[in-house]
Formats: C-alpha cells, structure tokens, sequence
C-alpha cells in the first residue's frame, strides 16, 4: 500500500480527492492548508490523475511513498523518483521546487517519507 500527503489547496479539481481513501486530516493555520493523508492503491493511476488535477502556475507538489521502498516527487510538470533510504537523491528534486517554483526549503523536505513516520508528522505542530 502506498499513501501520499495532498493539500486540498493545490488541486484545481479537488474532486479527484473523492477517488481516493482519506485517512487523516490536518489543518495548517499558518498557510491555510488542508492537508490529507490519502491511500494510493495504484501509484501510477494516482500519478497521472492528481498531477492532472494540480493547479496550474503555482508551487504546488504532492508525494507518494510506502514503507522506505518508494519515493515519487510529482510537480505539475516534472516526476521525480527518489530513493527513500538516501536523501543524497533528493537534491535535484529540492532545486527544481526551489529554483524553478520556488518554494520555500523547508516545505521540501518530503516528510513523511515513510508510512512510519505519519503519526508524527501529523501531531507536529505547524
């Protein structure tokens, strides 16, 4: 099973989020985000069809992992699949969100990564 971190903001048909099981919610007041932890069972129908749904010309991305065997980096025009294990892999997906749209470092660092890791990111604050 695979699962991805999506913010409601990002998508400009956030009916797509209705294909999809929502595990967990959380709410960013800092950015006025939704953020929902959704299942993907199939990655590559899920790359395809949130990338399509992804506002146009804003710094948006979403990312699909499992349990430390996948990483997917999907930007509205550009894919990237990382090594979870290895962040060493993870630079040139880092300079092309902060180059080329922009966003800030700290909202690249693909966390979670792992499916492990999502009860912490969701109880950190924000």
């Amino acid at each position: 099973m695979y699962h991805s971190i999506i913010i409601e903001e990002s998508l400009e048909k956030p009916k797509v989020l209705k294909n999809y099981k929502i595990l967990r919610t959380r709410f960013s007041a800092k950015k006025n985000w939704h953020l929902h932890i959704v299942e993907i069972p199939e990655p590559e129908k899920a790359v395809k069809e949130i990338q399509e749904a992804l506002v146009a010309k804003k710094p948006y991305y979403f990312h699909i992992y499992n349990e430390g065997k996948t990483l997917i980096i999907i930007f509205k025009d550009k894919i990237f699949h990382l090594d979870p294990g290895n962040q060493s892999t993870w630079k040139e997906a880092r300079q092309y969100g902060a180059s080329k749209l922009n966003i800030p470092a700290d909202e690249l660092d693909f966390y979670p990564s792992k499916i492990s890791e999502e009860d912490s990111w969701y109880n950190k604050s924000n």
